[in-house]
């Protein structure tokens, strides 16, 4: 991270808006940092051209000069508010017909290349710095509804991150404060600057002879060493496209760390740094998940990932209701504790999604968050003050009470590991029994949080209870870890196929998990969960517009197996840490303020008039609270907050045995019960 920055109140532009949209949503909302419009190719290519809708250049009139005008009027204003301006700037892609003389292919070409603009250009012609087929031809395909064709950059060739280099340049000359890239999930192209960084990236992995046998013509002497021959050996080529993947990562972030942090920051240092990434339903669609732990978000400042479609509504009956529990926690954890976004496109549910950040510490809500157009209030029913009421409540509350939001530490009686080797391994169904853990885990109101299975030797002791839900590949000396857990009085659940592999994937002899754990008086108990049964069911979300298909588990309420495991949890770590009879829908997560002494549970009700055309919350309450409280606590008192009460509720309380009782009254959409300690 190339500072200690640390922000939660964020709104995002994908078009750049008018002074008059934002300026003041910065001020009343005491916003920290505003993202918005496009600096990069897919801008400079389109921005002259009149018959391309605005928001395919991110800019809002026509001209590249006019735009970038208006870019530096409005920074400035925005700044003088408090806010940090963030711009977005394409790493890759473009539109344009090189045949035609479209988009970069173009007069844009000259245009840009001006000494008021970009400087002086880094070749003739951008085709020489795209990506190629293996023909040489250049590589481009026709997505409908987008402009003309999508090209991409070449992330290995050097013309490409010069030009991108010079947009970097030119936007910190308008007065940005960073950049957030977007389209960083481009591979190899067929060109002769990807094949040398294949080739130099699989020599010291794979032997020359491993190598030649996946290519008729050998390894050297083939052009195209993106994909083996159709006859190679199948376990050999799975290897190779594995390791390619991994090499494809590790140089989007060369490229990323050369272009933004290395030559961003030498022109202006504190340069905030970002990359937009994609993680839908926690598959493996991360395209940054096959980098190793040291260089995943090396030196960048914030986190973002998009979750995908069909996030904006609930079926309460049909058991969904598109929450974020275990997506925040995972971003949380792989960031470090630095500020993340969890971009989740709910243009609906702003309280949800506000409530949702504010409970796992992330900055939200952001994606396209301005308020609906003026020509589109008569068809949605939604009008603009349907977003800015809600948004600016939120992000006043969050200010208010940032000393019990940051920092803060999750209080977690679970520590659910998660498996990022097998995850950078490409494995397929690596999380499919995490995933099914932890919804019965949130359902039943459960403190838990992530840790990596690489992290177990230095954290497996920061938690009372681990959970190893089919984490396959573990390493000796993470094996020792939990050894030692186990002994030091820790609880133990192993589910699947837990510690059967070595860290490379190697099948052991035996098991150490099955057979090894110490018996010994003082250790803790050990509860293994042979269930393979770990998929949801798909089904049609008649909620949702075009009712998608989705995946859905069953819920806790309505599901034997997840009763008896949780059950069983509750024996093996002798209580849990809250009792609530919050229902399911209700989600909750603990934090533990740092320099302010209380405790903090966040409350998040997802239950909504689901046929209205806004966000029309149906709350619960009231709620009963019993929670254990760390020994040597001394509570002085108990506070309910919310974003729309005029101030704090103080709350009766009981004390006994080590537990806090008291009485939520109501939950309308998000709140904090506040437990104030004593110094």
């Amino acid at each position: 991270m190339s500072s200690d920055f640390w922000f939660n109140r964020l709104i995002e532009y994908w078009t750049l808006p008018e002074p008059e949209q934002i300026v003041d949503h910065v001020r009343r909302g005491h916003v920290q940092v505003v993202q918005v419009g496009n600096f990069g190719p897919d801008f400079y290519g389109l921005a002259a051209d009149a018959s391309v809708e605005r928001s395919w250049t991110g800019m809002p009139v026509v001209g590249i000069e006019e735009n970038l005008e208006r870019a530096a009027r409005l920074i400035p204003l925005v700044q003088a508010e408090g806010a940090r301006v963030v711009g977005q700037l394409s790493s890759t892609l473009h539109y344009g017909d090189h045949e035609t003389g479209l988009g970069l292919f173009g007069d844009a070409w000259a245009q840009m290349w001006t000494a008021d603009l970009l400087g002086e250009a880094p070749a003739d012609s951008v085709t020489d710095a795209i990506a190629r087929e293996a023909s040489g031809e250049p590589a481009r395909r026709a997505i409908e509804g987008r402009p003309y064709f999508s090209y991409r950059g070449c992330i290995s060739n050097p013309v490409w991150l010069q030009m991108l280099k010079a947009m970097v340049r030119k936007g910190i000359d308008l007065g940005l404060d960073g950049f957030n890239t977007t389209h960083n999930y481009e591979g190899f192209c067929g060109c002769h600057y990807c094949a040398e960084v294949i080739r130099a990236h699989m020599r010291p992995l794979l032997t020359h002879g491993e190598l030649d046998s996946l290519f008729d013509n050998g390894f050297d002497a083939t052009v195209d060493v993106r994909e083996p021959d159709d006859d190679a050996p199948d376990e050999l080529k799975r290897r190779y496209l594995v390791i390619l993947e991994q090499a494809a990562a590790r140089r989007r972030k060369a490229a990323f760390d050369e272009v933004f942090i290395d030559y961003g920051r030498s022109l202006r240092p504190g340069l905030l740094a970002a990359q937009w990434y994609h993680k839908y339903g926690m598959r493996v669609n991360d395209e940054r998940a096959a980098l190793p732990a040291d260089l995943w978000a090396r030196g960048e400042d914030y986190i973002w990932y998009s979750q995908g479609p069909y996030r904006w509504g609930s079926s309460i009956e049909q058991g969904y209701i598109a929450d974020m529990g275990l997506n925040a926690r995972h971003m949380h954890a792989a960031g470090g504790g630095r500020p993340f976004v969890i971009n989740k496109y709910d243009y609906r549910r702003w309280r949800v999604w506000a409530g949702e950040g504010a409970a796992h510490g992330a900055a939200s809500p952001c994606y396209h968050a301005g308020p609906p157009r003026p020509e589109h209030e008569e068809t949605t029913r939604i009008a603009a003050e349907d977003y800015y009421g809600p948004i600016i409540r939120h992000q006043r509350f969050l200010a208010e009470h940032e000393d019990l939001l940051h920092p803060a530490t999750p209080a977690s009686q679970f520590g659910l590991v998660y498996p990022r080797r097998a995850e950078r391994e490409g494995e397929v169904d690596y999380l499919d029994a995490l995933k099914r853990i932890a919804e019965w885990l949130e359902d039943a109101h459960v403190f838990y949080d992530i840790l990596f299975d690489d992290q177990l030797t230095e954290r497996a002791g920061e938690f009372p209870s681990l959970i190893l839900p089919d984490i396959r590949r573990l390493a000796d000396d993470e094996i020792a870890a939990i050894q030692r857990h186990v002994e030091g009085g820790g609880a133990l659940l192993v589910a699947g196929a837990t510690g059967s592999l070595d860290a490379d994937g190697q099948a052991r002899d035996e098991n150490p998990l099955t057979t090894g754990l110490s018996d010994a008086a003082g250790s803790g108990p050990v509860f293994r969960w042979d269930s393979t049964d770990w998929q949801p069911q798909t089904v049609t979300i008649h909620t949702l517009a075009g009712a998608p298909e989705m995946p859905v588990y069953s819920r806790l309420p309505d599901d034997a197996e997840g009763q008896r495991l949780i059950t069983s949890l509750d024996d093996l770590c002798g209580g849990f840490w809250l009792r609530t009879d919050a229902p399911w829908w209700v989600r909750v997560r603990a934090w533990r303020a740092q320099d302010t002494p209380a405790i903090v549970l966040h409350w998040i009700n997802y239950r909504q008039d689901e046929a209205a055309a806004i966000e029309i919350p149906l709350p619960h309450g009231p709620i009963q609270v019993d929670l254990s409280l760390p020994e040597g606590t001394v509570v002085a008192g108990v506070e309910w907050r919310y974003p729309e009460m005029r101030e704090a509720l103080n709350l009766e309380f009981d004390l006994s045995e080590g537990r806090i009782r008291y009485t939520i009254p109501s939950l309308i959409v998000y709140g904090m019960s506040v437990i104030r300690l004593q110094s």
